[in-house]
């Protein structure tokens, strides 16, 4: 588990409308917040689920939802919210807006039918080369080569890397190792070329389980005739936009993502959410790009809470993370409080600071 994740989870107390950082509530807790969600499934059993973190149940979906309408939030759109950070009026009261990130079939046949009976409009930010199922889900065909097999291995960039799976730490660790080959060691272009040569290799059809995972564009059509559904784009093949060597590729992995969903949707989403979009897969070139596109906002995955002083860095909105680490009531008050995030950057800012001494 990561040091973000270890820090909020111990802290949870400390920092919840109960605990003592109850008294620095009215500085923290902002005019909103914006969550991120990936997918939403029932509870599965198993020891071996390294992307755990990017599921949430339906049951906590529902429970999250009530728990923050009962501490006073109103669910708006990302358009609406953005709406009343730049009115910064606080008779309008606090706000929460629901994000899902990649366009996962099961926001659409699990999330979906909760957020209509509730009423709950969301945004789907889609990358598009996965609705055209024409592209590679890497953290989940990595998961399943590890599961089946007892040992791993691929080369990419002149080097040949193996892992033992036999056991089930070796698996996690396995996993954790390989993940940060993919995301730090190998470049955008070669990741892909390596995960498809490995999934070919064990069996695995990369391209049967992204039809089987994601929705389509016609899937995607049919779902936005609901006002519920604002549709946001994700770039074309999900890259980490900040390792891209040059300004031009950022700008072209955006644009083809836009191009695409107005070919296939009629629609041109205002709004673009950074694939991984934590602080190292997010640059300065990202944000101007941004602007220069005429997005109305991007919204990056580190945390924080909203308020009008977002917008002076509208293409750098933080996000709050809904996920299969942190699935209870005391969580989610703690992040509507906004201290844990306070504490965080400060604890991170520390932190930078030592190391650089």
């Amino acid at each position: 588990m990561s040091f973000k994740h270890l820090f909020i989870r111990y802290a949870s107390y400390l920092l919840s409308s109960r605990g003592p950082a109850r008294l620095l509530r009215r500085f923290t807790e902002g005019q909103g917040i914006i969550f991120t969600l990936h997918r939403v499934l029932p509870e599965t059993q198993g020891n071996f689920q390294p992307n755990k973190l990017l599921e949430i149940t339906p049951e906590f979906l529902r429970s999250t939802i009530l728990q923050v309408r009962r501490a006073g939030y109103e669910f708006v759109s990302l358009d609406a919210a953005l709406e009343r950070l730049k009115q910064n009026d606080e008779s309008l009261g606090k706000f929460a807006v629901l994000t899902f990130d990649d366009g996962y079939k099961d926001n659409r046949d699990v999330a979906y039918p909760i957020l209509k009976e509730l009423g709950v409009p969301f945004t789907l930010f889609v990358t598009s080369s996965y609705s055209n199922h024409n592209s590679e889900l890497w953290w989940i065909i990595l998961e399943k080569l590890i599961a089946k097999n007892g040992h791993l291995s691929f080369e990419g960039e002149g080097q040949t890397y193996e892992y033992d799976c036999g056991s089930q730490a070796e698996k996690q660790q396995a996993f954790d190792d390989a993940r940060c080959v993919f995301i730090t060691h190998l470049s955008e272009k070669e990741q892909r070329a390596v995960i498809r040569r490995t999934a070919e290799k064990y069996g695995v059809d990369w391209r049967a389980l992204c039809g089987e995972l994601i929705l389509s564009f016609e899937e995607l059509a049919e779902l936005a005739q609901d006002p519920l559904v604002t549709l946001g784009t994700h770039t074309d093949t999900h890259p980490m936009l900040a390792r891209l060597g040059s300004t031009e590729e950022i700008r072209l992995h955006i644009t083809n993502g836009l191009k695409e969903m107005e070919q296939q949707l009629g629609v041109k989403p205002s709004v673009l959410a950074y694939p991984y979009g934590f602080k190292q897969a997010v640059d300065a070139r990202c944000e101007a790009v941004a602007q220069e596109l005429g997005f109305v906002a991007a919204v990056t995955t580190q945390p924080g809470t909203l308020s009008a002083s977002n917008l002076k860095r509208a293409y750098h909105l933080p996000r709050v993370s809904l996920n299969g680490l942190h699935q209870n009531q005391r969580m989610v008050d703690m992040y509507l409080t906004g201290t844990a995030f306070a504490a965080y950057h400060a604890v991170q800012w520390v932190r930078s600071i030592v190391t650089r001494a």
